[in-house]
């Protein structure tokens, strides 16, 4: 009887033991599968992250390049615009306010003379800003010659000068001779 207890005793124990390692091997594999989970999750939620990232790092080139082209297209309709403001004083300069008028002796004397008072102007301001630009500079030659002035206030002071000239000069013959030699030359009837 002793022995019926003790196997009994005995499977009820190593049972009992048997189970609860089972037990605990199972919560022990459970603890490991969430960890992994854990890990996957994180995994991903880097990933997406990663991926989020880059799709900004995309879009904000992309709105970069829109930008681009909005600027371009702005400044080529400027352009447009000012070539079409440039295109419609050319086609001002050959019209004679003479032709075609029937407003008497008087009032067509004043008209041809308003057609050659448009048809000199630019030359006359042209040669005139020569002369004046030269008159300058032999003046500004002369006050540095007769002043008494440290070389690098001299050097200075011819140097804006001629600058100066130089821009100016080079301005206004190159826009009156330049542009306007691009044009028909109007036709005296």
């Amino acid at each position: 009887m002793l022995e019926i207890v003790g196997t009994i005793f005995g499977s009820v124990f190593s049972g009992g033991a048997t189970g609860l390692i089972g037990v605990a091997l199972q919560r022990f594999a459970d603890y490991k599968n969430k960890q992994l989970d854990i890990q996957a999750g994180k995994q991903k939620f880097e990933q997406d992250l990663a991926l989020k990232q880059v799709d900004m790092q995309i879009m904000e080139k992309e709105w970069a390049g829109r930008v681009q082209v909005a600027q371009t297209e702005a400044e080529a309709a400027a352009d447009a615009a000012a070539s079409k403001a440039f295109e419609a004083s050319y086609a001002m300069e050959p019209k004679r306010y003479s032709e075609g008028q029937t407003v008497g002796k008087v009032g067509g004397l004043l008209l041809v003379l308003l057609d050659l008072f448009r048809g000199v102007v630019r030359p006359a301001l042209t040669v005139y800003l020569c002369v004046l630009t030269t008159m300058v500079y032999y003046q500004a030659r002369e006050l540095i010659a007769n002043e008494d002035l440290d070389p690098d206030q001299a050097l200075k002071i011819e140097n804006l000068i001629v600058g100066t000239i130089l821009y100016l000069t080079t301005t206004c013959v190159l826009w009156w001779f330049g542009t306007r030699n691009k044009q028909e030359q109007p036709k005296i009837a």
